[in-house]
């Protein structure tokens, strides 16, 4: 069973009888379609059950000689809302299943990104086809089993103004960095070792929350599973039209990157509001733009 089916409003499904009823009502009825594509004479199958608005349950198989649809795997998604990231990524194939995972080099983060790619089957049509599989942007979504909502660290308009500018500046040295700039690695050598001395003697006295304003870091074996803590933008409640369990989506920033985060009311410790902050460990999804021959970025 799927651990983030709850995620998108099935926290009722708990058995594998249960699992096994769900899918098969949306493999009879896919609401909102799907798309197949043909490869060596075996049809393979894409349904794409919307339980939601942005939101449901995608189904990857393959038509048998019959046309009889045989699933192979399933996972919860989330349509992302914001466009996260314009840098470039290495999409590779999982070992034991038709999906696909992107590693992703985001300066911002001081780090590689590694999130499941929703839209794969879009991606293997455009390799038989020979064409081009650049992706030039990604809208990344967490799904979260667990979250809750804490109050926003209290600054001041120009101590915002005083960290954007740092922010801009550390970025500008990350990029150096990258392309080999020695200088610009020292001058990051220096500021990581002056930001472990200040949060040490501020540990003394606050809360760690009160420190860390954003968090982005590697949770657990998976490698697209993270923990985050981000400033929340926009927010709306939603209902999941089959179960009417209620799905909280929010768009956050965490560490100068806009993401979508989607989560059952049931597992959510508080109220959402524009400006609070969310911490929950999620499992990172992303979709593609992808690079067509006329230079046009298309889905």
């Amino acid at each position: 069973m799927h651990r983030y089916l709850r995620a998108v409003g099935f926290s009722n499904v708990e058995t594998k009888y249960q699992e096994i009823h769900l899918l098969k009502s949306m493999e009879k009825a896919p609401p909102y379609g799907g798309a197949e594509r043909s490869r060596h004479e075996q049809s393979y199958a894409e349904l794409k059950c919307e339980v939601g608005e942005g939101f449901g349950v995608i189904l990857h198989g393959y038509r048998d000689e019959n046309g009889i649809f045989c699933r192979e795997f399933y996972f919860p998604y989330m349509e992302g809302q914001v466009i996260t990231t314009m840098a470039g990524g290495y999409v590779r194939r999982h070992g034991s299943q038709e999906s696909y995972a992107v590693l992703c080099e985001e300066y911002r983060l001081g780090s590689a990104l590694i999130f499941f790619l929703t839209n794969g089957l879009k991606y293997r049509e455009r390799m038989d086809e020979k064409r081009i599989t650049e992706i030039q942007s990604f809208s990344l979504t967490g799904l979260s089993v667990k979250g809750t909502i804490l109050l926003p660290v209290k600054k001041t308009e120009r101590q915002i103004e005083k960290i954007n500018a740092n922010t801009r500046v550390h970025n500008q040295m990350l990029e150096a960095a990258r392309e080999g700039d020695e200088s610009a690695m020292e001058s990051l050598t220096m500021e990581d070792i002056n930001l472990y001395s200040q949060i040490s003697r501020r540990m003394l006295k606050e809360d760690v929350y009160s420190i860390v304003d954003s968090c982005f870091m590697p949770t657990g074996v998976e490698c697209d599973h993270y923990m985050v803590i981000g400033e929340i933008g926009k927010c709306r409640r939603v209902e999941n039209l089959w179960t009417r369990e209620k799905i909280w989506q929010m768009q956050i920033n965490c560490n100068s990157l806009d993401m979508t985060i989607c989560i059952n009311e049931k597992d959510l410790l508080g109220e959402p509001k524009e400006g609070r902050r969310f911490k929950g460990d999620i499992w990172l999804q992303g979709i593609g733009s992808f690079v067509d021959e006329s230079g046009v970025c298309r889905l």
